[in-house]
């Protein structure tokens, strides 16, 4: 019955983040046509079939869709000082944020599964849909949980938080094998990209479309599996830290 009661809970809160936050023409420009366009630059003009880019343009859509709201809800909200009005309710602040994250996983599996159906289309198919479906779900669920952990920042002004954002995601984009192949990075990059959560992903989502990785299938789905548990922890931790020094800020 008690779980019961925090799943309802959860998704009011993922519902309401929907109705109030996303299908805005902002999120759609950061989130859709930037990744777009990026991609096109890199790999259409390059003249590669749809195959070759077809892991890196759902790599690019996952990691901004996923990632470009959460990092705004929290300080928008202390702004219009609604965020007292959630802790007043019988509600905790992890079924608050897990709501936020799974309402951000459900806008980029909505565009993601865009790009899968263009892909298929055009006749990119990954080798195996069933675990494309499953990496599709755990990078749209890590990489919302990774939005929240940048919304932890005790701010009211959501500017703040993006541009802390895109210093991290903007330089992931180059260092992850997403638009240069891991194989093809400078030797020196390589630590940076090992150590980088969309490094392995993308590899998987390039072996099964390409059948050409730098790691391992197992390797890059547990990777990937321990970096979105890790991101969904720290965003639960960090924001019971932050959530009072939040508050100062009405």
């Amino acid at each position: 019955m008690e779980i019961e009661k925090s799943v309802n809970k959860i998704w009011a809160v993922c519902w309401k983040d929907i109705k109030i936050y996303y299908a805005k023409g902002p999120v759609i420009i950061i989130g859709v046509l930037f990744p777009l366009f990026l991609w096109l630059s890199f790999y259409a003009g390059k003249g590669l079939n749809a195959k070759e880019g077809m892991a890196s343009l759902l790599a690019l859509t996952l990691f901004f869709t996923s990632s470009s709201v959460t990092p705004t809800i929290p300080p928008w909200e202390t702004r219009q000082r609604t965020i007292e009005m959630l802790l007043t309710r019988p509600i905790t602040i992890r079924e608050i944020l897990i709501g936020d994250v799974m309402a951000s996983t459900i806008f980029g599996l909505i565009f993601a599964l865009f790009s899968l159906i263009i892909g298929i289309i055009l006749g990119a198919m990954p080798s195996n849909m069933l675990l494309a479906i499953v990496i599709i779900v755990l990078m749209s669920f890590g990489f919302s949980a990774l939005g929240v952990v940048f919304s932890a920042l005790p701010s009211d002004t959501p500017a703040d938080v993006i541009l802390i954002s895109n210093v991290v995601k903007l330089p992931l984009i180059f260092i992850s094998g997403v638009l240069i192949p891991i194989k093809d990075l400078p030797k020196w990059m390589l630590p940076v990209a090992f150590i980088s959560p969309l490094t392995y992903p993308t590899d998987l989502l390039r072996i099964l479309y390409i059948g050409n990785g730098y790691f391992s299938i197992t390797t890059d789905f547990v990777l990937t599996v321990i970096f979105s548990i890790l991101f969904l922890l720290a965003a639960l931790k960090l924001h019971e830290k932050t959530i009072f020094m939040r508050l100062q800020r009405r």
